[in-house]
């Protein structure tokens, strides 16, 4: 595969992932528009956001194993044209009904980015890069993050809510196209990229272990743990910055959306450069990922402490500095992609990473769920701040559990750990990634 193909195919998974985020936070800036539209209550609203992360989450193994089976490059068409169309019919929706089918569809179709994005770097690149490329594709995509804040609110001012979701959903539509054309032509080159990466891979991760040949990866604690860490971490910082992160302070301090949107902006830039910095500390830096994984946990509680205990607004720059580290420490959420990819076996890296996004895609669906209902219920029983309050409690609760879960981590950084050894057939080959051909 030529250097100038291979880069051209990274920036098209850098930009979809832009518009995969966008379509998963973006709810957070329209809610009051969506509830006064559709004339529902904050429970229906919550259970409509999340229904994109049920769908998601529902397909990640399923994308993993096709990934594995048919192939990256069919995975992505197939997927991203049905988000695309998905996206559609939200923007185009008369009622709740549509809008959530929309939204389901979306998460569907959204779900076959990432976890193909991870597997082409998987098969393409050197494993000790693997955690610093995954993050540039998380922070170019969180731009789609940054675009759901600021920029979405001050659209939605002049154009209306409908505008941007159909702009973004026909913008990815041709994405999808472009790289169903590119990977078409680096199939054909890709036999050199296989004989490099796939030696240093079986070399590095397939070192001689004492578990079982064939074990299934979920029959061993240690997948556990990648799981239930990220079931318990990620929904905290997705279901606040991707949904209640701007009517927390509009319903709270009574802030303008315009204001609510610049501090989701700023937490959107915290994102992005938390994708960066924790990859590059853990790879170039410490060479280790469980330390930072559990400074990140501490550090993030450590904030929700500091939100919890908010009774009057801080000032746009105490709370723009909140809002950015939140998005910032949050991020330590990446690390665990390369964890899951270090440990297990190459040939099962589809599966393996797709079913530990699917802990986490379904813990932000949960806690888009719960705490919609948590808002409504305080909120008519005692008052709106009783109900932030409530689901700030809920948060401390899951991270506090999520702390234990983390130090029982291994280290996973190549060369510090040896990875459990699974017999059979090798990675497949860059043709095979791309084509699925057998």
């Amino acid at each position: 595969m030529s250097r100038t193909l291979q880069i051209l195919i990274f920036v098209v998974f850098c930009l979809l992932f832009i518009f995969a985020l966008f379509f998963r936070t973006s709810i957070a800036i329209i809610v009051e528009d969506l509830m006064r539209e559709f004339s529902i209550p904050a429970t229906h609203l919550g259970l409509m956001s999340s229904a994109l992360f049920y769908a998601y989450a529902a397909m990640q193994l399923p994308v993993g194993i096709l990934c594995d089976r048919i192939g990256v490059r069919r995975t992505v068409l197939y997927f991203g044209l049905l988000g695309g169309i998905g996206a559609l019919l939200f923007a185009s929706a008369a009622g709740v009904q549509t809008a959530t089918l929309g939204r389901l569809l979306t998460g569907m179709g959204t779900a076959g980015i990432w976890i193909p994005a991870l597997e082409y770097l998987a098969l393409n690149y050197r494993p000790h890069i693997f955690a610093t490329l995954s993050s540039i594709i998380s922070a170019a995509g969180s731009f789609g993050i940054i675009l759901g804040t600021l920029p979405l609110a001050l659209l939605v001012e002049t154009k209306g809510w409908r505008f941007p979701f159909f702009a973004a959903s026909l913008v990815m539509i041709l994405l999808v196209m472009a790289n169903w054309i590119l990977m078409k032509y680096s199939a054909q080159q890709s036999q050199n990229i296989k004989n490099n990466s796939e030696n240093e891979n079986r070399e590095q991760e397939q070192a001689p272990g004492d578990v079982k040949a064939l074990t299934p990866f979920w029959k061993g604690p240690v997948f556990w743990f990648f799981a239930l860490w990220s079931f318990l971490y990620y929904g905290v910082l997705f279901s606040f910055t991707g949904l209640w992160g701007a009517s927390f302070l509009q319903d709270t301090f009574q802030v303008s959306r315009q204001t609510a949107g610049m501090h989701l902006l700023f937490a959107s830039i915290g994102v992005v450069l938390g994708s960066l910095a924790w990859a590059i500390i853990s790879d170039r830096l410490l060479q280790a990922r469980r330390p930072l994984i559990i400074a990140g946990t501490c550090a993030f509680i450590v904030l929700w402490i500091i939100i919890f205990s908010l009774e009057t607004y801080p000032g746009a720059f105490l709370t723009s500095l909140l809002y950015f580290s939140l998005g910032f420490c949050g991020m330590t959420f990446i690390l665990i992609y390369s964890c899951t990819k270090e440990y297990f076996p190459l040939q099962t890296a589809g599966a393996v990473m797709g079913s530990v996004n699917t802990f986490m895609m379904g813990s932000a669906a949960v806690f888009q769920g719960i705490t919609g209902y948590l808002l409504d219920f305080f909120h008519m029983e005692i008052s709106i701040n009783a109900g932030y309050r409530a689901i700030f409690v809920l948060y401390l609760a899951s991270l506090a559990v999520a702390l234990i879960f983390s130090l029982l981590l291994p280290e996973t950084y190549p060369g510090k750990t040896k990875a459990p050894a699974i017999s059979g057939k090798t990675a497949l080959d860059g043709s095979t990634a791309m084509d699925g051909k057998k």
